[in-house]
């Protein structure tokens, strides 16, 4: 699949849904820091941080159904994420909101 979130930035409002669809390969959506943009966020801080698993993809589509992962937005601080697969992130697999 292709190694991107589309979009890449997002605003969003505390309250907001972010839903991630995934449409090919094998991706996670899982939460960093600006500063350690391809680790968990929980090995830099006391946060345990979003972490959507790897979604399969294959298995969905055979059923025809697109596996999403969906999050409420809590603050306006910025949500920088990421995708755990192999090098995904560091490919350039990488997103902010806010």
């Amino acid at each position: 699949g292709t190694k991107i979130f589309s979009p890449d930035n997002l605003k969003a409002d505390v309250g907001d849904m972010i839903q991630f669809q995934f449409r090919g390969g094998n991706h996670s959506v899982a939460q960093s820091n600006f500063d350690n943009p391809c680790t968990p966020i929980s090995q830099h801080t006391n946060q345990t941080g979003i972490f959507s698993g790897y979604q399969p993809v294959t298995a969905s589509q055979a059923m025809g159904m697109i596996p999403t992962y969906t999050i409420m937005v809590s603050a306006k601080t910025p949500l920088w994420f990421y995708c755990s697969q192999g090098n995904h992130c560091q490919s350039g697999m990488v997103m902010v909101v806010n």
